[in-house]
């Protein structure tokens, strides 16, 4: 009778590991149905103001910081952003509870730890925080941050030509050039093509006398924007659509046992179409974009090895569990083992609120309040709005945010920073 009720307890502790680990915190839920109605305020709101599980509490901050800076709250998404690091840092290592109980059930017990790709986003969008709000020093820090990322995953994050960009300017903006031109070099020689920086690496490369490499940089100029003249320039962070979410994919092992794993849909997406209009002629941009699914693909490809040492040995456990309760004789050996079978869950938690491409859109400018009609072709979607009051200074440079489509805020907001960073001439 003793080992019966053991059974039993030890069957509703399956059940019930399997019922917390699948759900999806409720909060978080709301708030990312909340963002991708076109209400970043309430879906803010709503992650300030309801509790999230500790094991999704990195996916909450993230959510919030990419939310916040949507809605044009970027020191908000600053004070996020450094929550998730400063999260990181403790989660790191993963208790001995954790993995225990990951080894009878599945991965959606443990702290969600990120992707290469989602830990090098938060530095992404923190540079875009600190460039809008004119702390330069502060987006080179995270710069600096994000090479650490490259340092250990480059392979794995090489094309993400947006993220590569946006710290070479970094660096340019707070006055270090010399950071700046070996990141532009880097990744022209990694692309081998124009990924939309190639006018500003030469123009880097000429303020530092590195002519061969600045002869080099020209020759791949693909646009006929330009800065002179006492020009300045507008950069708009242009975030478009939503990253699809990971699904579960699975293996029989036997029949009476799977492997589940996650994966992204391989779903083929074209690459987004822009055109700038002021006064009803098309000026001249360049534009550097990734297509983030790719490099989570990507990162989440590098994870693989781990994913299959721990299902091997989750399903090693499980079976001997099962071996060892097929004989019994009171039913439950059977229950517990289709809990088991049951659990075999892939841990499908992924940073939802991304967008499906991140773009930075360079637009050569007099000096000046302009007001720049843009349109935006993502796949079938067609986009028109304009961005009003955009003041220009000679040889400064303005930075702007914007998202369209899915997470876009209902009444698009044209919020803008100040500008004060002057560009040096070439």
């Amino acid at each position: 009778m003793h080992r019966a009720v053991k059974c039993r307890h030890a069957y509703l502790l399956c059940m019930m590991i399997l019922l917390q680990s699948c759900a999806s915190s409720g909060s978080l839920y709301d708030a990312r149905s909340q963002f991708y109605s076109g209400q970043p305020q309430a879906a803010l709101d709503t992650l300030n103001n309801e509790k999230v599980s500790s094991r999704n509490q990195l996916l909450a901050y993230l959510d919030h910081g990419l939310i916040a800076h949507t809605a044009g709250n970027y020191q908000e998404s600053i004070d996020a952003f450094k929550s998730a690091r400063e999260l990181l840092n403790r989660i790191d290592f993963i208790g001995v509870r954790e993995q225990g109980a990951s080894l009878i059930t599945n991965d959606w017990v443990i702290s969600y730890k990120g992707e290469y790709s989602e830990r090098l986003w938060i530095h992404t969008f923190q540079m875009m925080n600190f460039l809008l709000l004119n702390q330069y020093e502060s987006a080179a820090v995270e710069a600096r941050q994000a090479l650490q990322v490259y340092a250990e995953h480059g392979d794995t994050l090489k094309n993400d030509w947006y993220t590569r960009a946006l710290m070479a300017m970094s660096f340019e903006q707070a006055g270090k050039t010399d950071s700046a031109h070996i990141e532009y070099k880097k990744l022209i020689n990694d692309s081998g093509r124009d990924t939309g920086i190639a006018r500003r690496a030469w123009q880097n490369a000429r303020r530092l006398g590195r002519e061969q490499d600045a002869t080099k940089f020209k020759n791949l100029i693909s646009t006929s924007a330009s800065v002179g003249d006492n020009k300045g320039e507008l950069v708009l962070f242009l975030q478009t659509g939503s990253i699809p979410r990971k699904i579960a994919g699975e293996i029989y092992v036997d029949p009476e046992l799977f492997a589940s794993f996650p994966v992204y849909p391989d779903i083929p997406r074209p690459d987004i179409q822009f055109t700038a209009v002021k006064n009803g002629e098309t000026v001249a941009a360049d534009m550097v974009t990734t297509q983030l699914v790719d490099i989570s693909r990507s990162a989440l490809a590098a994870r693989g090895k781990k994913i299959a040492l721990k299902q091997a040995l989750r399903i090693a456990a499980k079976k001997e569990l099962a071996r060892a309760l097929e004989k019994r004789a009171d039913g439950f050996g059977g229950l517990i083992t289709a809990a088991m079978l049951i659990t075999e869950q892939a841990d499908t938690r992924s940073w939802e609120t991304l967008p499906a491409h991140i773009s930075m859109v360079q637009i050569p400018l007099h000096e000046g309040t302009h007001n720049i009609t843009l349109q935006v072709l993502d796949g079938s979607r067609v986009f028109n709005v304009t961005v009003s009051n955009i003041d220009i200074g000679a040889n400064k440079v303005t930075y702007r945010s914007l998202r369209l489509g899915s997470g876009a805020p209902r009444l698009i907001s044209s919020v803008a920073s100040e500008t004060s960073k002057a560009l040096p001439t070439p």
